[in-house]
């Protein structure tokens, strides 16, 4: 029962930090001047 249970609480803390470093780089990725403006302004200097 009891590696059973350390198994569970290892699986549940990857998942917390895997989960906290998506929401850190969709923070990057969305932010003003971040990457999505930058590609956006790389599409637009593209396009005649």
């Amino acid at each position: 029962m009891t590696k059973l249970l350390s198994i569970i609480m290892c699986i549940v803390f990857t998942l917390g930090i895997i989960v906290s470093s998506l929401s850190q780089i969709n923070s990057a990725v969305v932010q003003d001047g971040g990457l999505r403006d930058r590609a956006v302004q790389w599409i637009d200097k593209a396009i005649p």
